[in-house]
C-alpha cells in the first residue's frame, strides 16, 4: 500500500508531521485519522482527522481506548461512560447503533474485516461463581445483517476473543483466551486458535494447523498463518509458517539477540512475502525502573530467513503498515506520540508524524 503524505499541517498551534513525510494518506476526499495523548487532560485521547482534499484537520479528545477504524467512523471504548461509541470527521460522537455494553457484560471486544464491511464482537458475561460465558455476533457495517455466530461456555476463567477476519471476510478467527493472559507478557499471545466459517448456510468450526499448542504471537496473513515460537534454544524465536488451508509448514530459524526474549506484534506484508515483528528485552517491563529495548525483525517468508534491521528502540513496539512497495514499514512506540518508518534497504529509521497513525477513513459507507 503506498500513502503521500501532506507536507505540513497543523493540528492547533503545534505541527503533527515532520520534515520526512513520505509514507502517509493518500490523494481524495478521505481523512488520514491520527491519535495522540491529550496534553490538556491527560489520560484522555485526542483523535484528529486531517480532510485530505480540501487539507483542513479537526481534533477531538476523549476518554477512550481500542480505537478502531471502520469505513467512515473512528469505534472506540469509552472509559467515562463505559460504553461502545463511534466518533467521525464532523465531531459528531454517538454510541454504536447495534453494539452495545450492558451492566450484565463483563468485556466486549471486536475485530473488522480488512475490507471493514464487517464487523465480529464478542460478549463476555461473568457469572456470580466466575463462570464465563461468550457469545459471538457478526454483522455488516450498517447492522441490517446481524448473526449469532456461537455461544461457548460457562467456564472458569475463559473466555472467546475474535482475532481477525480471514481475506476473503469469509471465516473468523477466535482464540479461546484465558481471561487475564494479557497482563502475562508485553505482546498478546494466543494459545488455542480456530476457525469459524460463515460462508455458507450455516456455522462450521474447525482447528487451525499448528504443530504443538504454543502460548505464543501470531499474526494473520491472506492465506498463512505465523507463529513466534520458542526454538529450544535458550531466549530464542523461530518463525513457524502455516498455509492455512493445506496445513504445510516451514519454519525460519532464529536470530541471535542475546537476553531479547519477548516477540510480538507480527504483521504480514500484503502480498505474504514478508513479516516484521518486534523482539524486546522485557525483563521486568511494566517496572518504573525497567526502560524495555526492542529491535524490529524482518523475515522473508520466501527465502526463509530473518534479520534484525535498525537500532535498539527504548519501548515496546508495534508495526502499522507496510509502504512504499514493501520496502519500508512504519511503526510506533508504546508510551510514545509519533510514527517512525523503518527502511528495509539499510534499516535507516526516521520520525515521519508527531501524532500516532491510526489509518484511513473513506466518504464511502452508511451511519
Amino acid at each position: 500500500m503506498m500513502f503521500v503524505l501532506t507536507l505540513i499541517i497543523l493540528f492547533g498551534a503545534s505541527p503533527v508531521f515532520s520534515q520526512d513525510t513520505t509514507g502517509l494518506g493518500i490523494q481524495g476526499h478521505s481523512w488520514d485519522v491520527f491519535l495522540r495523548a491529550d496534553a490538556n487532560s491527560p489520560g484522555d485521547t485526542e483523535v484528529m482527522f486531517l480532510d485530505l482534499l480540501t487539507g483542513e484537520s479537526a481534533s477531538f479528545s476523549t476518554a477512550g481506548e481500542r480505537f478502531t477504524l471502520l469505513d467512515n467512523a473512528v469505534l472506540y471504548f469509552d472509559l467515562s461512560d463505559q460504553q461502545i461509541k463511534l466518533i467521525k470527521p464532523d465531531g459528531h460522537i454517538r454510541e454504536h447503533p447495534f453494539i452495545t455494553k450492558t451492566d450484565a457484560d463483563y468485556r466486549l471486544d471486536w475485530t473488522v474485516s480488512k475490507d471493514r464491511r464487517q464487523i465480529a464482537w464478542s460478549v463476555s458475561q461473568r457469572s456470580a461463581d466466575e463462570q464465563l460465558t461468550t457469545t459471538i455476533m457478526l454483522a455488516d457495517q450498517s447492522g441490517s445483517e446481524i448473526r449469532q455466530l456461537l455461544v461457548y461456555g460457562p467456564r472458569p476463567g475463559i473466555r472467546l476473543l475474535p482475532v481477525a477476519f480471514d481475506a476473503n471476510g469469509a471465516t473468523l478467527y477466535v482464540d479461546v483466551h484465558a481471561d487475564g493472559a494479557e497482563r502475562a507478557a508485553p505482546y498478546a499471545r494466543r494459545s488455542n486458535l480456530f476457525a469459524l466459517d460463515f460462508g455458507g448456510p450455516g456455522v462450521a468450526t474447525r482447528l487451525l494447523p499448528g504443530d504443538a499448542p504454543c502460548f505464543c504471537a501470531v499474526g494473520f496473513g491472506n492465506e498463512l498463518l505465523l507463529r513466534l515460537a520458542p526454538s529450544g534454544e535458550p531466549d530464542s524465536t523461530q518463525v513457524e509458517i502455516y498455509d492455512i488451508q493445506s496445513g504445510a509448514t516451514r519454519v525460519i530459524a532464529p536470530v541471535a539477540r542475546g537476553d531479547f526474549n519477548e516477540a510480538g506484534n507480527l504483521l504480514l506484508s500484503p502480498d505474504d512475502t514478508l513479516a516484521v515483528y518486534a523482539l524486546t528485552r522485557a525483563n521486568g517491563y511494566r517496572a518504573a525502573e525497567q526502560e524495555p529495548r526492542t529491535v524490529l525483525v524482518v523475515a522473508d517468508l520466501v527465502n526463509a530467513r530473518q534479520r534484525v534491521l535498525g537500532d535498539a528502540l527504548p519501548a515496546l513496539a508495534r508495526p502499522i503498515v507496510w509502504t512504499e512497495d514493501n520496502s519500508a514499514v512504519l511503526y510506533v512506540l508504546e508510551g510514545h506520540d509519533g510514527v517512525w518508518k523503518l527502511r528495509l534497504e539499510d534499516g535507516a529509521m526516521v520520525k515521519v508524524a508527531d501524532a500516532t497513525y491510526l489509518g484511513m477513513l473513506n466518504e464511502s459507507g452508511g451511519e
